[in-house]
């Protein structure tokens, strides 16, 4: 069924720049619950803020079983800078996304990948933080994640959700220069899981401030609004 969706459904780009700067965001998720907030959430950036606009394209996981699809999906990768992507669990797919997004991962301003197989949290990159240790021994993340699951016996994803939902715990064993970037992929986090465009917006713009501001224009204050 998905592989005959258009991912072109998903994809806004603003009417007018008027010389703000353009930032181009993709994302790959499991299901659309998250599309019509990503969605209000760009279209409220675009109409109201002075300083960026932001042309945004998304995909359902399944849909990148079509090889349209998936060569669209490598065109979006190669000109964003800032990639997202949540609840990528099936192996097959997982793999395809690695593939495309990994030789772009130096060049993107920002990766941030929630819950999925580890392959793909390794995509992770925000600043000085970034997951590329995981599964190996010697990691911090590792090895908090090794003891949860000695203690609960639960599954991968049952880990790397306990291990997002008590990061703070993780960051007494990260250097200081790292700490503040893990501290940012937490908020997030926590900015997803609100999921409601108000909490997408500012996701987004907290992106934009720390790691993209190509004009080094001040931002607009974003809060929190987690409910």
């Amino acid at each position: 069924m998905f592989t005959h969706v258009k991912p072109a459904i998903r994809h806004i780009a603003p009417d007018n720049l008027q010389g703000r700067s353009l930032i181009k965001v993709v994302y790959v998720v499991l299901e659309p619950q998250y599309q019509s907030s990503l969605s209000a959430a760009v279209r409220s950036i675009n109409q109201h803020n002075p300083n960026l606009a932001i042309e945004i394209s998304g995909y359902l996981l399944e849909e990148l079983r079509s090889p349209e699809n998936c060569e669209t999906f490598q065109q979006d990768i190669a000109q964003a800078n800032i990639f997202i992507a949540s609840l990528i669990f099936i192996e097959e797919l997982a793999e395809k996304v690695v593939a495309v997004v990994e030789p772009h991962r130096d060049r993107l301003d920002v990766a941030v990948v929630f819950p999925s197989m580890p392959q793909v949290m390794r995509l992770n990159k925000m600043g000085s933080f970034s997951m590329a240790q995981l599964g190996q021994s010697k990691s911090a993340i590792a090895q908090f994640m090794r003891k949860r699951k000695e203690k609960s016996g639960s599954s991968f994803q049952d880990g790397m959700l306990k291990l997002l939902q008590t990061l703070p715990k993780v960051l007494k064993y990260l250097p200081i220069d790292k700490a503040q970037d893990a501290r940012n992929f937490m908020l997030s986090f926590q900015y997803w899981l609100g999921g409601s465009s108000e909490n997408l917006e500012n996701f987004l713009l907290m992106l934009v401030d720390k790691y993209v501001n190509p004009v080094g224009a001040r931002m607009p204050c974003y809060g929190i609004a987690i409910r």
